[in-house]
């Protein structure tokens, strides 16, 4: 599969869960969407700066982490690292 049919299979089953499960889903639910929709707009190259925040903030933490290299990006796909 490849990272945009994962994403759009994200959104779809979360929002699901939104319509279909009783409140104590919708904020883990609004927490997969959001990061989940602000990767699709950044893939796509229309993420906003909250977007890019967000991202930003998860990329620090893998390259704190070891996962990232240092000039590594996870969402950054297809683009040349800065």
């Amino acid at each position: 599969m490849d990272i945009s049919a994962f994403i759009e299979e994200k959104i779809n089953h979360y929002g699901k869960l939104i319509v279909t499960k009783n409140d104590k889903f919708d904020d883990m639910a609004l927490g997969e969407l959001t990061f989940y929709i602000s990767l699709r707009r950044a893939i796509n190259g229309t993420a906003t700066t909250q977007d890019l925040g967000l991202l930003d903030a998860v990329n620090d933490t893998l390259q704190e982490l070891g996962i990232l290299g240092e000039k590594q990006s996870f969402y950054q796909i297809g683009k040349k690292e800065a």
